[in-house]
């Protein structure tokens, strides 16, 4: 499977070099940034999501569902579990590195398992590992509006979360599972051709990012911005990231193993949640940082190295698991 798994980020990894030269060499920045942003968050990802769940309705596989909600909740968690006593002891005076531990908080536990774990798992597992991604993802919109708002103000928005594109798509993705009959073809097949755009057009938008997160770069050196002050925390986020917690849900994802070998799934769950834990850096993390005016270049580089380091970390963290199953 880590063949495979390699493989896929090949492939978008090359989708991600085609786009970032062609907007540098077109100049494009936060305009067709924010456009691309827009429609795969609100069109493209939701139809993607519905997409999926129109298969043939089974008692055991709503089970199966169940099992990976579950189980990507409890990952979450433990990566909480895991970041939040790592900035416990900061100094209540700086203002800017509270709001950098707070996104650092939110890139440890957060990962990118829309815009790289959707594609990634579609083209290794197809659309049944996408169906229980789903799962990782509605834990991921919920506790991202629940935790990582009230690490970046201090509340919480319940009405956020009800209204997040996603989790509505899951809804509606749930309903049209549990119909008692399919779907018409005139009405599910413009929502398969939409979400069939996904993995695309996510690589497409990262190298857009990229190259204008190198163009901001080329402007900050012009304005000495401290980008060595970035290397300590960047070098230690992307770790915890990439290697420690996946090596501690590695863990867990034996156990579970072991405690769920009856479900007839459980090997495709688990690999399915272990690969999403193990993307990079959610782009969430821009998105909260500007927002909520946070340290937004900090933020942009953890994203970007994180993103470009997990073409090796994914496929060697697969393969352990597989040596170990």
């Amino acid at each position: 499977m880590y063949l495979t798994v390699a493989r896929q980020l090949i492939v978008m990894a090359i989708i991600v070099v085609i786009s970032f030269f062609f907007s540098r060499k077109n100049k494009f920045g936060s305009k067709e940034s924010q456009y691309l942003s827009r429609i795969l968050l609100y069109v493209i990802n939701p139809c993607m999501i519905v997409s999926t769940f129109d298969v043939e309705f089974s008692g055991q596989k709503l089970q199966s569902l169940g099992l990976a909600i579950g189980v990507s909740f409890a990952f979450h968690l433990i990566m909480i579990a895991i970041a939040t006593p790592l900035f416990a002891r900061k100094k209540t005076g700086q203002d800017q590195n509270r709001g950098r531990d707070s996104l650092s908080k939110i890139g440890i536990v957060f990962t990118n398992s829309g815009f790289i774990g959707i594609p990634l798992i579609n083209g290794v597992f197809g659309g049944e590992g996408v169906f229980f991604l789903m799962g990782y993802i509605l834990v991921f919109n919920v506790l991202l509006w629940v935790w990582g708002e009230w690490l970046m103000t201090g509340t919480m928005r319940p009405l956020k979360i009800l209204t997040n594109p996603n989790v509505l798509a899951c809804a509606a993705g749930l309903a049209v599972f549990c119909l008692p009959f399919k779907v018409p073809y005139v009405i599910i097949e413009p929502l398969k051709m939409i979400g069939a755009c996904n993995g695309a057009v996510s690589m497409v938008l990262l190298g857009l990012l990229f190259s204008a997160f190198g163009e901001n770069c080329m402007e900050g050196q012009k304005r000495a911005a401290p980008v060595k002050a970035f290397a300590k925390p960047l070098a230690r986020d992307v770790f915890l990231r990439l290697v420690f917690c996946p090596l501690i849900l590695l863990g867990a994802t034996l156990l579970a193993l072991s405690a769920f070998s009856s479900v007839p799934e459980i090997n495709l769950i688990m690999s399915v949640l272990f690969i999403a834990a193990c993307c990079p850096v959610g782009m969430s993390v821009s998105s909260f940082a500007v927002v909520f005016k946070k340290d937004a270049d900090y933020a942009s580089l953890l994203v970007a190295v994180s993103s470009a380091a997990c073409v090796v970390t994914i496929p060697l963290l697969v393969a352990l698991l597989e040596a170990l199953v």
